[in-house]
């Protein structure tokens, strides 16, 4: 039995309780410390101090950071003991020699790196018991300077500095690390790495080579902007060992800079000067440019000069086409030569003697927008000076007006001579009489010879393209339905392919078809007119363009009018252009109740012609007939719904459905009845021509085994006549009639007996020397059509729900087709108010006139003011 005697049982525990104190005493220096420093610095020291008892055997002192491993970062017994030290510190660490005697357990790491930076824990252990005596917290920083450099100067210096040699295989690298990332500079043997440099520094940064050999790192920088602004680190790699330094580049712009005080002296000098040229510009100016509303009671015509002239001097006014407008010769009036548009209307009231012979001109209208030139001569002839005004009257109620669609497929004009007071209405051209035809339209084609000269246009050019012989035919060139993309920035050099794969400029081929139709439409309305001679320049032309045109495109057609004669540079502001949808809409909202079609009407019902027509306006032949049929809104509702004057805020979508795509655009009325388009949304191909083709199609079907093909390509001109009849009729709903060409009948009974064809197909039947189509059949043909109206509008509607769309308002040719609007209507009609005007292929015509007249209906914000349109064109020319 073991027994343990008092006296060393007594002297254990005060062994045991000596060192539990020693323990306790070295806890309660514990605490955490914090030491920051430069990753430049040669050394840092991490404090560590104990003032307790010490263990008698097997004490030591570990320093260990917990989140690396291994731990250890230094470990000192009698002696260091570095065999389970963690590389990274390897030749970095040292404690004092007597650091276990002089209770300093403090540790010194040279040349500390960012990734230095941490929690090292001091530690006392007898290997049995570990004490934490403290913590430091380390954070190694990058050395940071910060340069400010003022706006001009030629270079900017970024400080980088150490005091290690320079060996030539190491690497300074500068890079900037906001706002973005690059590499500004790499130095290594003695030179720049050009390749790995960004090119936004190239040829801008330099290093002292000498100066890199003794320390200094430095950039420059040259000519720094704002773009140069950042932060910057200098970073040298030598062998194990990196440094980095931070370097904020600041950049300060000059709030007065030297050269602004040169430049306003030199602006105040112009202020000035520009201030005596403007009070003067009557007398300096040789081209003067006045505008004026038409309605006004007088306009001046400035012509001044500060040129001493002698006592007998003649004055002359002319306009652009040299009609003498007024006359003044030594001091009294002669006018007998006077023009009679002018007669009665000018008189010149300045002072004669100091230089003023301005003429004042009497009730302007638009029929006075030209160029006037003011002629002074002496009484010899001789030309002593000569200035010109341009005069711009803005088109108002009486303004005389030629409107123009030029369509891919169809065009057309439109025209208002007379005043409102006399009861003027718009007249439309009708065209095709010669081939049994009345439509207020024609097919945009358009025949040249040989020699690209012109020869037809509509259906005279059709017709006598499809009479040519295939080798005469080939020798013309023929142009059918030709668009182009008019939002191209080169439309002058455009070229289009005609019916022989010949090819024609472009720009001849526009300028000629709105020649055409100005030559007509003059030729139209002196054939009307009881008095009086009218020139393009008396007019306002106003040229209808899709939603879509770009300003490309309308300085394109700006050009090709000009070229055709519509007007001259000095009455290019007598051509607007208007949208076809607001020409359309406009029409539309102007129109009385009575000039919609709004008559119920059924599907299962028979056609019953209803409705009051607007009246007749054809300027040519007889009045058309117009069946006022389809949409199932009740005659009082749509009185209320047209009669209404404030309609501000409503909107509404225009379906333009035209013979060759249906095109779809949103406006709104804004206050005080303008209009604005919202958006126009893509349009379909899927106008009349689709249904024409459909029914082509099915000619082919019924007239089988070749019996078609050989027609067609035998007797074009009657194929073109049974398109023609097709095209009169497919607008109704019911079972229609074409009547069967001879030489059809001919070919198909060298077959078979003709009535034997009808036999195979559905939808067809022989009607004693006709072809009947089904009303079944009929609207077959639109099947492709109305799908694709029907979900294009669908897509329309479904946008945000703040845009409150409140009328579908369908125009266009193929709206004419009750099948179309009956359509519409049951998809849409409870939703919204569906209106079709009367005659809607007319619609765009006749509201661009209203436009012409009525220019401010136009949304506002799509108008710019006149100095910027003046600026524009001296830009332009």
């Amino acid at each position: 039995m073991f027994f343990i005697t008092r006296e060393k049982f007594s002297g254990w525990i005060f062994k045991n309780l000596m060192i539990l104190l020693i323990f306790l005493q070295a806890s309660l220096y514990s605490f955490a410390m914090g030491q920051n420093v430069f990753e430049v610095a040669e050394s840092v020291v991490l404090p560590c101090k104990y003032s307790g008892n010490l263990p008698e055997r097997n004490r030591s002192v570990i320093w260990r950071r917990y989140d690396l491993k291994p731990q250890t970062v230094h470990l000192r017994r009698e002696e260091d003991d570095l065999r389970e030290q963690n590389q990274r510190f390897s030749g970095r660490t040292s404690m004092k020699s007597d650091a276990l005697d002089s209770l300093d357990f403090s540790l010194t790491l040279r040349k500390p790196h960012l990734s230095d930076s941490g929690t090292y824990t001091c530690i006392l252990s007898n290997d049995r018991k570990e004490i934490r005596v403290t913590d430091v917290q380390l954070q190694v920083k990058v050395q940071q300077v910060e340069v400010t450099v003022q706006e001009g100067v030629e270079s900017a210096v970024l400080p980088c500095k150490t005091t290690a040699y320079i060996e030539e295989d190491d690497t300074v690298e500068w890079t900037r690390s906001e706002p973005e990332f690059m590499i500004v500079y790499v130095y290594q043997n003695g030179s720049n790495k050009a390749k790995e440099q960004d090119k936004f520094y190239c040829e801008r940064t330099r290093m002292n080579k000498e100066q890199v050999k003794s320390g200094d790192l430095s950039l420059s920088i040259k000519y720094p902007t704002e773009r140069d602004v950042g932060v910057y680190i200098c970073t040298i790699y030598r062998k194990s060992d990196v440094v980095r330094q931070k370097v904020i580049l600041h950049f300060v712009k000059e709030t007065f800079p030297s050269w602004t005080k040169g430049f306003l002296v030199l602006l105040v000098f112009l202020l000035v000067f520009g201030g005596f040229l403007f009070h003067f510009r009557q007398y300096l100016q040789s081209v003067y440019k006045v505008e004026v509303d038409s309605g006004m009671e007088f306009v001046t015509l400035p012509c001044k000069t500060i040129v001493r002239l002698p006592g007998d001097i003649i004055v002359t006014w002319r306009n652009n086409t040299s009609r003498l407008v007024h006359m003044y010769e030594s001091s009294s009036k002669k006018l007998e030569e006077q023009h009679k548009q002018y007669k009665k209307r000018t008189e010149m009231k300045g002072n004669v003697k100091y230089g003023d012979f301005s003429l004042i001109l009497k009730n302007p209208t638009d029929r006075d927008t030209d160029t006037y030139t003011c002629t002074i001569s002496n009484k010899w002839g001789k030309v002593l000076i000569k200035k010109q005004v341009l005069l711009d009257v803005k088109a108002g109620p009486d303004s005389l007006i030629i409107s123009i669609d030029f369509g891919s497929g169809f065009s057309g004009y439109a025209f208002n001579v007379k005043p409102r007071e006399e009861g003027g209405e718009t007249q439309i051209k009708r065209w095709g009489y010669g081939l049994g035809l009345d439509t207020p339209k024609t097919p945009t084609c358009i025949l040249f010879d040989e020699h690209e000269e012109f020869l037809k246009f509509g259906y005279e050019a059709k017709t006598a393209f499809t009479n040519m012989r295939e080798e005469e035919a080939g020798k013309h060139y023929f142009f059918e339905n030709f668009k182009t993309a008019l939002d191209c920035s080169d439309l002058r050099n455009q070229t289009i392919k005609a019916a022989n794969d010949k090819s024609i400029q472009v720009f001849k081929v526009f300028t000629e078809v709105l020649g055409y139709l100005k030559d007509d439409a003059l030729e139209t309305i002196k054939a009307q007119a009881k008095e009086g001679e009218f020139t393009a320049s008396d007019f306002t032309w106003v040229l209808t363009v899709p939603a879509n045109w770009g300003r490309p495109a309308k300085l394109f057609m700006r050009d090709s009018a000009t070229k055709a004669g519509l007007v001259t540079k000095g009455t290019k502001g007598k051509l607007m252009f208007v949208l076809e949808s607001e020409a359309a809409l406009t029409w539309s909202l102007k129109l009385q109740p009575d000039g919609f079609i709004t008559q119920n009407h059924s599907r299962n019902s028979q056609d019953q012609p209803a409705g009051a027509a607007e009246p007749d306006t054809s300027c040519n032949g007889p009045p058309r007939s117009q069946v006022a049929v389809d949409i199932e809104m009740k005659q009082e509702e749509t009185i209320d719904l047209l009669n209404h004057q404030d309609r501000n805020g409503e909107v509404y979508v225009v379906v333009d459905c035209g013979d060759e795509t249906i095109d779809f655009t949103v406006h709104k009325v804004l206050e005080g009845g303008s209009l604005k388009k919202l958006f126009e949304a893509p349009k379909n191909h899927l106008g009349g021509q689709t249904v024409d083709r459909k029914f082509k199609l099915f000619l082919k079907e019924i007239f089988s085994n070749g019996v078609w093909d050989e027609y067609e390509q035998g007797f074009p001109s009657e194929v073109q006549k049974m398109m023609y009849d097709f095209i009169s009729l497919k607008h109704l709903d019911k079972d229609i009639q074409i009547r069967c060409p001879f030489n059809l009948g001919m070919l198909a009974e060298k077959q078979k007996d003709i009535e034997t064809f009808f036999d195979s197909v559905e939808g067809a039947s022989w009607d004693d020397g006709s072809i009947r189509i089904s009303r079944e059949k009929l609207r077959s043909f639109y099947d492709e059509s109305l799908q694709g109206i029907t979900e294009s509008l669908r897509e329309i509607v479904k946008k945000p729900k703040n845009l409150n769309i409140g009328f579908i308002v369908l125009v266009g040719g193929l709206a004419e087709s009750q099948i179309l609007r009956q359509h519409i209507t049951d998809q849409f009609g409870r939703q919204y108010k569906v209106l079709c005007p009367l005659r809607p292929q007319e619609a765009i015509l006749k509201g661009a006139v209203e436009l012409g007249r009525n220019p401010e209906m136009v949304e506002p914000q799509r108008k710019r003011p006149a100095w910027l349109n003046f600026f524009c064109e001296k830009f332009k020319e």
